[in-house]
């Protein structure tokens, strides 16, 4: 319970106003706090808001002004105002700020502090889980074995860490790691940056320029989002694993290159290779030895150890002393369910470090996180889906959305056999035999949804 707020003004109508606003039971004092954590308010109208900077590394301050210019707001905020209010106060907004204040000096009763940076891990997936350390060990087996390796998983789960440390775990140490991101770079230059080009070979090629291949010759090249290949580009990539050779644009000079060939995506080439949108003899080529890097919301043990290594990378970026986190703050990570796994955590991390307005992130900079949001594994499954398909409908409702039968149906249907396929490691048959379903039906609700 609050017991006294402190006030810093030279304006007498202040403490007037405040006063008449305070529950019976807090007192208001103009002496000096003792206790670190004590509330102050803070007239920036009549004092320099530059002074808030030394009150806010102990103390919560909440600055108070009647301009209503965004400058004066904006200063106080940078110098390290908890928040700003604007007065005539009201009953209504004194009591929400007092309300907040509670709840946050409760909230961070029960932190956890940053603990030290590790050595860097030799997997470069951090975690300590049995399914991440599963995959760490095939990881090391993999990059002593200089054959193509092709990763799958999730957007956000780290495939180009994996193939970096593959790289580097090998004997191409040291050796250049080029990445070709399939998705980014426009089909009709792709295979100029892949295979490179002679001079005059066409329109714009006033100097001959070494494509990746070639760059990567004694590494390894990395080859992200390979389901985005265009088909064509997909038989002359085959005819280079196969020879390790290539020609240029406009060359009738063959090259020949020793290069490891690492690849990853987010789709299920399986799949594409029977409606005809990927090569057979490439899938095969490509995924000579595989290894699938799960989902963050199979890991949720791992969060707590991603934390505290997004905490140590990112704490310097903070206008505050970052130094923890409450227990309500982790528990709002491990409750969510990661659509967009490590980079989103990532993400949620550097966001909370920049809107925090004091040394300690809390749930308060978590408001924002997505609304879909998962229950704590509970004895009773079935118990925990009614509430997330309410909360789901209640959203709808409140957007006024339409077709919500079908939105939900869709959504279910999605989370349902994107978790079933990852448990059966992309197997459609046991995924199908799992669900209850023909693979057939299987395969209609992944084409069609």
């Amino acid at each position: 319970m609050i017991r006294t707020i402190y006030i810093r003004t030279e304006d007498p109508t202040l403490g007037n106003e405040l006063a008449g606003l305070l529950p019976e039971q807090v007192k208001l004092s103009d002496s000096d706090p003792k206790k670190q954590g004590s509330f102050i308010f803070f007239d920036i109208d009549s004092l320099r808001p530059g002074s808030i900077r030394d009150l806010s590394e102990r103390h919560l301050v909440i600055a108070v002004t009647r301009q209503k210019r965004t400058g004066p707001v904006m200063e106080a905020a940078t110098f390290g105002a908890y928040e700003v209010i604007h007065r005539p106060l009201t009953r209504e907004t004194v009591s929400s700020v007092l309300q907040e204040l509670q709840e946050f000096s409760e909230e961070i009763r029960d932190n956890i502090p940053i603990s030290p940076l590790p050595p860097t891990p030799t997997c470069a997936i951090v975690g300590h889980s049995p399914i991440i350390m599963d995959v760490c060990k095939k990881l090391a087996r993999l990059s002593q074995v200089d054959a193509p390796v092709l990763i799958t998983g999730e957007t956000g789960t780290g495939k180009e860490l994996i193939a970096e440390s593959i790289a580097q775990l090998s004997s191409r140490f040291g050796k250049p790691f080029v990445v070709v991101n399939c998705a980014a770079v426009p089909e009709t230059l792709l295979e100029s940056e892949l295979f490179g080009f002679e001079k005059g070979s066409f329109t714009g090629a006033v100097a001959a320029k070494e494509g990746m291949l070639r760059i990567a010759d004694e590494g390894s090249v990395f080859f992200d989002e390979i389901g985005e290949l265009p088909l064509p580009l997909q038989a002359k990539l085959l005819r280079f694993l196969q020879t390790q050779a290539f020609y240029p644009l406009g060359s009738t000079r063959e090259i020949q290159v020793n290069v490891r060939v690492l690849s990853a995506t987010n789709r299920d080439l399986a799949l594409m290779v029977k409606q005809g949108a990927f090569r057979e003899d490439l899938y095969h080529r490509l995924s000579v030895t595989t290894i699938h890097i799960p989902p963050l919301r199979e890991r949720r043990k791992d969060i707590l150890p991603l934390v505290q290594f997004f905490l140590n990378r990112y704490k310097h970026t903070s206008p505050q002393q970052i130094q923890g986190f409450t227990q309500q703050f982790l528990k709002r990570l491990v409750s969510h369910d990661w659509p967009g796994n490590i980079r989103e955590l990532e993400n949620t991390i550097r966001s909370a470090l920049a809107l925090t307005k004091t040394p300690y992130l809390t749930s308060h900079e978590l408001r924002e996180l997505g609304s879909h949001a998962v229950s704590v594994e509970r004895a009773d499954a079935a118990d925990s889906l009614a509430p997330s398909v309410i909360a789901y409908v209640k959203h709808a409702l409140e957007k006024r959305e339409r077709n919500i039968y079908d939105r939900v149906h869709q959504e279910v249907d999605k989370a349902l056999f994107s978790s079933v396929l990852t448990h059966a490691r992309e197997n459609q048959s046991e995924a199908a035999r799992l669900l209850g379903i023909s693979r057939l039906t299987l395969r209609k609700k992944l084409i069609h949804g």
